[in-house]
Parts: C-alpha cells; sequence; structure tokens
C-alpha cells in the first residue's frame, strides 16, 4: 500500500511543471507571443514629487517623434515572460526603490535581447551593469553636447555618469572642464545613468534610441507656427509670411480645425489667407482637433473632420501634416480616424499625460519633435551653421504680436545660421473621402495631379444672411390674409374717394344759379347811380 502511494505521488510530480513545484508563477502563454508593437518600455514609478516626473512623458514621446510603438507596463503590473515577446526593451528606472516583482527580476536577468536601462541602477537585475563604472556627483551644473551642439547650463542635484572618457562624436554631458559619455554600451546593454526631462536631455535621449533602433535616416529641421485661428491676427500672418519669403525661410503655419461657420465669409477671408501662406513658401499644417473647436462625441474625428479638411481642400488649401500632442498615441486608432491617417506629423509637448497602469501606444509613419525657439536661442555650435539635431526636430514660434517681435524672433533665425527643410518637399501622404494628398520634392499632388501654389484673390460676398429667419407652419396663410385684407382695404379707400369727390361736386352744384340769355344780355346798373337815385 505504502508503495502504491510512493509511485502515485511520482507520477503527480512528474506531471506538474516545474515553476508549480518551486512555487513560481507560471509563464503565461499569451505573454511570450511575438507583438506587433516595437518595444516594450517598463518603469518602476512616475516619481510625481521629484525632478523624474516627466521622464516617462518624455521617453514615450520620443518614441513616438521616432515613429516607434510601444507597450507600457509597470513593473508591479509586469507578468511573467512578457519580455520574451520583444526584441527590444527599455526600463526606466525613476527612483532607487527596491523592486520587489520577482518576476520582473528571474525576467531581467535572462533576458536576452537589446535592454536600454535608464535611470537609478537596480542591483542584480541587470548582470552587466555591475560592471561599469560610475561617477556620483552632488548639485553639477551640467551641459549636453550633441556632437557640436551645446546646450546652456543645466542644474543636476543628483548626477550619475559613467567615468570614462567618451568616444569622438559621442553625445556627453559636460561638467566643468570634463566631459563624460551621455550613455555606455556593452553588448545587448545600452545604459544611460541620468536622464531628466528637459529639451537637452530630451534630444540627447533622441539620439541614443535613434542608434539602439538602427534608424541611419538623416535628421530634418522645420519651423512651425502654431494655434491660428481665423480670428488670429491675419494681418500679422500676412506680414510673417513676407517676412519669412523674403529672408528665404520655409516654414509651416499650424491651423486649428474649427466645424462651425465654415460658409461665412470670415472663413472664406481665413482660406484666403491661407492661400496666401502656401504661395509664399508655407505649408499648412492641421492641429489635433480639441472640444473647443469641434464638439465633442464619436463622430468628432471621423465625420465633423472630414468636413474640415474637404472643405480646406475645395478652398485651395491642402494640409499635409498632423501637429499634435502625445496623449493622441494612446487612444484607440479607431477612435481618431481620420487623423491615423496622415503620414507625418509634429510632436508637441505635452505634459501631465502619464498614468499608471498598461497601455499601448500607435505611431505615425514620421515624426518631428517639437522643441522651443528659445532653445535653439540658448544653444550654441561649434560651427558657423548651426547643423541639426541628432532627431528630426521643428521648431515652435508663437506668432509675432507685432513687427518688433517678429524682427527679434528673425534675428535669432538668421543669426543661428539654422539650416530649415521646407516641410512639403518631405514624403508626404494621406487619403481622406475622396481625397488623397500627397508631398515631395517635385511638389504637392492632389488625387495625383499637381497644383499650383500661385496665389488668386477671389472677391467674396458680403451680403451673408448670417441667420435665417424661423419659420412657421401658418406662415402662408398668414401671408394669403393679410394680402387679402390690404387689397380691400385699398379697395374701400379708392371707393371712398371717389364718392368724396363726386359728393363735393354736387354739393356745390346745389348753390349755383341758373342764369338764362336775357339776364345775361341786361346791363347792370352802376352802384353809384343807384346812389343817387335814393330818395
Amino acid at each position: 500500500m505504502k508503495r502504491c502511494i510512493l509511485i502515485f505521488i511520482a507520477l503527480i510530480l512528474m506531471v506538474l511543471p516545474m515553476p508549480v513545484i518551486y512555487g513560481e508563477e507560471a509563464v503565461d502563454p499569451e505573454n511570450i507571443t511575438m507583438t506587433t508593437k516595437d518595444v516594450l518600455l517598463i518603469y518602476d514609478q512616475l516619481a510625481v514629487d521629484t525632478v523624474y516626473r516627466y521622464n516617462l512623458d518624455a521617453v514615450e514621446t520620443l518614441l513616438s517623434t521616432l515613429s516607434r510603438t510601444a507597450e507600457i507596463s509597470s513593473i508591479d503590473d509586469y507578468r511573467a515572460g512578457q519580455m520574451s515577446g520583444y526584441q527590444k526593451v527599455i526600463v526606466l528606472k525613476n527612483t532607487e526603490n527596491p523592486i520587489t516583482n520577482p518576476v520582473f527580476i528571474r525576467d531581467g536577468q535572462n533576458y536576452s535581447g537589446a535592454l536600454l536601462y535608464i535611470g537609478f541602477v537596480a542591483p542584480g537585475l541587470v548582470p552587466s551593469l555591475d560592471s561599469i563604472p560610475i561617477s556620483r556627483q552632488v548639485g553639477q551644473t551640467v551641459s549636453v553636447n550633441l556632437n557640436g551642439l551645446a546646450s546652456s547650463s543645466i542644474w543636476i542635484d543628483d548626477l550619475r555618469v559613467v567615468d570614462e572618457q567618451p568616444d569622438p562624436g559621442q553625445t556627453t554631458i559636460g561638467v566643468e572642464a570634463a566631459a563624460y559619455p551621455f550613455s555606455k554600451k556593452i553588448d545587448q546593454l545600452t545604459y544611460v545613468p541620468t536622464f531628466i526631462s528637459n529639451p537637452e536631455f530630451n534630444l540627447g535621449l533622441g539620439g541614443i534610441l535613434k542608434d539602439w533602433f538602427g534608424m541611419a535616416t538623416s535628421a530634418e529641421m522645420t519651423l512651425l507656427i502654431p494655434d491660428i485661428y481665423p480670428f488670429s491676427d491675419l494681418n500679422m500672418v500676412i506680414e510673417t509670411s513676407d517676412a519669412f519669403y523674403a529672408h528665404g525661410i520655409p516654414f509651416a503655419l499650424g491651423v486649428v480645425p474649427i466645424e462651425d461657420n465654415m460658409d461665412f465669409p470670415a472663413m472664406a477671408r481665413f482660406y484666403q489667407v491661407l492661400r496666401y501662406v502656401q504661395s509664399r513658401n508655407g505649408t499648412i499644417i492641421i492641429h489635433r482637433p480639441s472640444p473647443a473647436t469641434v464638439s465633442d462625441g464619436n463622430t468628432v474625428l471621423s465625420e465633423k473632420m472630414y468636413a474640415v479638411i474637404t472643405k480646406m481642400v475645395e478652398n485651395g488649401v491642402y494640409p499635409l501634416g498632423l501637429a499634435t500632442g502625445e496623449s493622441l498615441f494612446f487612444d484607440e486608432v479607431s477612435s481618431v480616424n481620420p487623423l491615423n491617417l496622415f503620414s507625418s506629423g509634429i510632436i508637441l509637448p505635452d505634459p501631465d499625460i502619464s498614468e499608471p497602469g498598461r497601455k499601448e501606444t500607435w505611431a505615425l509613419n514620421s515624426g518631428s519633435l517639437g522643441i522651443s525657439l528659445e532653445t535653439i536661442a540658448s544653444t550654441s555650435s561649434v560651427n558657423r551653421n548651426f547643423g541639426n539635431y541628432p532627431i528630426n526636430a521643428t521648431i515652435i514660434m508663437p506668432l509675432p504680436e507685432n513687427e518688433a517681435a517678429l524682427a527679434v524672433q528673425l534675428g535669432i533665425i538668421n543669426d543661428k545660421w539654422l539650416s530649415l527643410t521646407d516641410y512639403k518637399r518631405l514624403d508626404n501622404d494621406w487619403t481622406i473621402g475622396q481625397n488623397n494628398i500627397s508631398s515631395s520634392a517635385s511638389g504637392i499632388r492632389v488625387n495625383g495631379l499637381p497644383v499650383s501654389l500661385s496665389y488668386d484673390e477671389e472677391p467674396i460676398k458680403e451680403e451673408y444672411l448670417y441667420q435665417k429667419p424661423p419659420e412657421y407652419s401658418l406662415e402662408k396663410i398668414f401671408t394669403a390674409g393679410n394680402t387679402f385684407l390690404l387689397t380691400v382695404v385699398g379697395i374701400i379707400i379708392v371707393i371712398f374717394i371717389v364718392i368724396v369727390v363726386f359728393s363735393r361736386q354736387v354739393y356745390l352744384n346745389k348753390f349755383r344759379k341758373v342764369v338764362n340769355n336775357d339776364e345775361k344780355n341786361k346791363p347792370i346798373k352802376n352802384s353809384r347811380d343807384q346812389e343817387g337815385n335814393t330818395p
């Protein structure tokens, strides 16, 4: 009997999987299926009360700029075997807090794919990290050098750098006279010891990500004037376009879509200004709509945006790209149609977009990171020509308020010798409804046919009925009744006038004396003679 019990226990131990025997979590087969996303991004905490609170936002934005889709998860939400479905994994460690998820630790130790590790080191998680010499410095003023482009001074309370000499042409962090590599690569591991979300560190990490993904394409720099409404200072828009055209500066204009009043004369004038901008070497970019300009609901980005874009094309305005914040790429693709149909876009700053929990992102075919004109002004170049950043970047320049502000902005652009790219000469393409618009170095094409961007001013009809009169159900009856009454009253007045005139003649005839011919021939006695004959 005892022998039978032992044999039965042995059979059970042979059938059970090893993780169950040792008390470990079993790997979910769904988690090791190769995913369609490009990268798995894992973070420990949002670190909302620290200088690292925007780090996750920045990494997500950089991935969208590089047209990379991602699955995002916290370490606490990590599932067993999740890394196995990805060839590339990013770990963002914003705090020094220990990792309490044993499943993540085990998978991290055994992961053999390309790993980008950012931030604080978790002891024992990645064996290769233990061999990298790290220098920790408290309270330092640093600058980020992007292959000849040096940022202004940045204060960092807790600086961690790789204590080695950088290679030639490598992105570096400058501390006084010393320079340290921005990142360190060992086999499949790439380590970035310090990252704080600001324009300079974002561009530096963007270059690291671009190399990590193996993207060999050259970077372009463009310029965008955002947030242009029909009620913006259109005269200033025209003046700015003329100034940029005179200086040979290609630029793009970010137009905010508005669904209401598209037939008003004011909208016709707005389209006229946009056509003029296109004739001055300007490109039209359309902003992601907001509830303030396009009403909310399930049809916001389908029916209403189709109508807005179609109306623009009918008026000779051709938007070539999308300007949006990172939060758009967290929405389901089916819910953002037709904005997902644009092949290119500019990713604008979008802080406080991160929320705890698992999420996935989608991306456009090509993107550009929005940076401020102040960032350009505070960056110095070792060469006379400013050059380009490691990744595609778009300078965000607000519409100047007056001529003096325009002169200052032009001065910054000209003094830096910026090499700006004409947005419409890039490869852009979208198909919305019956319209297909594409652009390249050969120009803009609509439904395969080239279009002219020359400006022809068209007259605008000012006689526009802004509010239609209300329609009443008994309006026709009342109108016919009024007509009948007016006719009857008119006839009565005419009859009354005829009666009055005729009656006057009859009345006067009563006092007239009829004189015969003898009386007419009888002489009339003089009144003086009569007076003499008075007795």
